[in-house]
């Protein structure tokens, strides 16, 4: 699925990147803030992306100029994926080998050690069998500490998504 995001939703937007789904993120963008209203909409009903907004005024404009818009009312980001889900009618599955660099939304490829070697550190190399490479910034990825907290996340997130 392909979603766009707005200033509010960042974390939202790196999960569900992790998760393999197309997000454009305006905070992403320069844009004044003045101007990013409008840019949403318009990028939402042309790219046929769904609008993620914790603006419930964005989400009504969107609805009435036609562009497709869920309103996320959760603070939390495992509440906010649970909505997401329910609202568009898709569970939301986080699996490294789909997911997308939750930076800049590019997609990953597997990366040997013979890829990494000289842009990780020594002791990363020596430690991880299993590298991912963005793409588009070239973003190193791999099972480190960060790991266990985004099984933490998925599994909270499958527990209330049931």
């Amino acid at each position: 699925m392909k979603f766009i995001a707005d200033g509010m939703l960042g974390k939202l937007a790196r999960w569900l990147r992790l998760a393999g789904h197309d997000v454009v993120y305006i905070g992403d963008s320069k844009m004044p803030p003045e101007q990013q209203d409008d840019a949403l909409v318009k990028r939402a009903k042309l790219e046929r992306r769904i609008l993620l907004t914790s603006d419930l005024a964005l989400h009504r404009r969107a609805l009435k100029r036609g562009a497709r818009s869920t309103f996320i009312k959760s603070a939390d980001v495992v509440s906010q994926l649970v909505e997401t889900s329910r609202r568009v009618g898709q569970r939301i599955e986080i699996v490294p080998e789909n997911s997308r660099c939750p930076m800049c939304n590019g997609s990953l490829r597997a990366a040997s050690r013979q890829d990494v070697g000289g842009l990780v550190p020594e002791t990363v190399l020596k430690a991880q069998r299993e590298f991912w490479q963005c793409v588009k910034c070239k973003k190193i990825y791999w099972h480190g500490k960060h790991w266990k907290t985004i099984i933490e996340m998925a599994s909270r997130y499958n527990q209330i998504a049931r």
